[in-house]
């Protein structure tokens, strides 16, 4: 039963969270200038897509050898999510136009397609001065993995060496199957086995031990074998990740680019039937996703939805609708993991389910790990904070301002976002951004603080994600990063339907 639990749901969330990690990886070395290769497909064909300050720009290297240079500042039409091998692995078609009207059709991983979306959206900007040194390139993700193993296993043995009692047991038994004598210590009391030389070791004769400390009480080590094995792991561990980021992955790069330079130009294949149903580059909305219906939901669920009213919201310090201290606050410390840390260290305190020392461990790592992401949330949403408070004070008559139509939707009291479109444009319109703003009061009895259902808006961008939207005079702080429909088209389907489920019926529904 245990190992059907771990098959089904620890080893698919660890490899699930892995790739996270690894995306994350790849997106901030992006954001650096350093040197990152995408494993994708281009057009169905195999290869890397290289990003490497050595060549004009990203360009794509196939199997084959051909390369096909792509161009930023153009437009990212739609992503769809396909299913390869009738594997539970997701992967993402992204259709890219190019500022020369080319259509591209890329595959990648999910958090892949979303970060190269958005990249090679935007313009180029002037190339900085060259540096000296050319920064490392992206290590992977097996390096860094052999690092981390490494360096947790050297805090394991200084735990050990540091907080350990030293002394001497007594051999009671050696046992010659694996290897092992079983040795007491502190007159008899305690007792284990431990590695030992099998051959020269008889009951009685004494050997240095090294006891462990909490949580592992009662339980000892050689002095001999086991310092020697974990040096050879925890060297060998390390020597390989360092190995690997300072050394085969470079060289690989380098390999990459020598093949990217001399390799010809690919040949462009026709267009795709279906590729100009859209002249304007937008995806098309076939459902009551467009702006049309939006507002008809938003409408709709602003007279009869249950629950508190929306109304003007109380302002803020200044012309916020919340107040921009508060905002810092709840955004650096608003996660769930508060909850599981309280909760961990209660039930450490009070043995409730008569654990008895196994609460220490199992309880300890749940508080650590919901430190941990407590600690991440706290600096990756801390990075919004300065970008976003110097938009919000930032003056209205800047040219930054854009002129956009909205569509507000409440999914729970409290809970909304702003649906954003462009100024001009029918009924049919499909959104630009989906932007959720933060929870204020409303400025009547038992209200929530909000925008009217539909209207006008100025919007400006942060740089860091969020947009700041001013409505009537009111700059609705954001609760998050935007999402760009023309990146990720099934994942704004999804938010959007999440939103108006209770106004839009999903497909299939009768």
């Amino acid at each position: 039963m245990i190992g059907s639990f771990v098959g089904m749901l620890v080893i698919p969330l660890v490899i699930a969270g892995l790739a996270r990690w690894a995306a994350a990886r790849r997106r901030r070395g992006l954001a650096a200038g350093r040197p990152v290769h995408f494993r994708c497909r281009l057009d169905g064909r195999k290869g890397r897509l290289l990003v490497d300050p050595r060549l004009d720009g990203p360009v794509f290297l196939d199997r084959s050898g051909n390369t096909t240079a792509l161009t930023r500042g153009g437009e990212p039409l739609d992503a769809t999510v396909t299913t390869l091998n009738r594997a539970s692995v997701e992967k993402v078609g992204l259709r890219y136009r190019t500022p020369e009207g080319r259509v591209l059709r890329l595959g990648l991983a999910t958090h892949d397609a979303r970060t190269l979306g958005a990249w090679l959206g935007e313009q180029t900007r002037t190339a900085p001065t060259a540096a000296r040194r050319l920064p490392l390139p992206t290590a992977p993700p097996w390096a860094v993995l052999s690092l981390a193993v490494s360096l947790f296993v050297g805090l394991v043995a200084a735990d050990v060496a540091l907080l350990g009692t030293h002394t001497t047991a007594e051999v009671i038994r050696v046992n010659h199957d694996d290897d092992s004598c079983t040795v007491g210590w502190d007159g008899g009391s305690q007792r284990t086995a431990v590695d030992c030389d099998t051959t020269h070791s008889r009951p009685g004769d004494p050997i240095p031990i090294v006891a462990l400390p909490w949580p592992f009480l009662g339980e000892a080590v050689d002095t001999r074998t086991t310092p020697l094995a974990v040096a050879v792991v925890g060297g060998g561990l390390g020597l390989l990740g360092l190995t690997g980021a300072l050394v085969v992955s470079p060289l690989v790069c380098a390999r990459r680019i020598r093949l990217a330079r001399r390799a010809d130009p690919a040949v462009p294949g026709p267009p795709a039937a279906g590729e100009e149903e859209s002249a304007d580059g937008w995806p098309r909305f076939t459902d009551d996703l467009s702006y049309a219906g939006l507002t008809a939901a938003a409408r709709h669920g602003d007279r009869h939805r249950p629950g508190p009213k929306v109304t003007l919201p109380r302002r803020g310090s200044g012309r916020t609708s919340v107040s921009p201290r508060a905002w810092v606050v709840a955004t650096v410390l608003g996660t769930g993991a508060w909850y599981l840390l309280l909760l961990s260290c209660a039930a450490i305190l009070d043995d409730h389910f008569h654990l008895g020392h196994w609460r220490f461990l199992v309880l300890g790592t749940v508080a650590i790990v919901s430190l941990a992401r407590i600690g991440w949330f706290a600096v990756d949403r801390a990075a919004l904070c300065g970008p976003v408070i110097r938009t919000v004070r930032s003056s209205a008559a800047d040219a930054a301002w854009q002129p956009m139509r909205y569509v507000r939707l409440c999914r729970d009291p409290g809970e909304m976002v702003l649906v954003l479109f462009r100024p001009e444009g029918g009924d049919g319109t499909a959104p630009l951004f989906l932007q959720p703003i933060s929870r204020s009061r409303g400025s009547g009895r038992r209200t929530i603080g909000g925008p009217a259902p539909v209207g006008e808006a100025l919007v400006r961008d942060t740089g860091a994600g969020p947009l700041i939207c001013e409505i009537d005079g009111i700059r609705y702080l954001p609760n998050g990063r935007a999402t760009r429909a023309a990146t990720d088209l099934a994942l704004t389907r999804s938010q959007l339907r999440s939103f108006a489920e209770s106004h839009v019926r999903p497909d299939g529904r009768s």
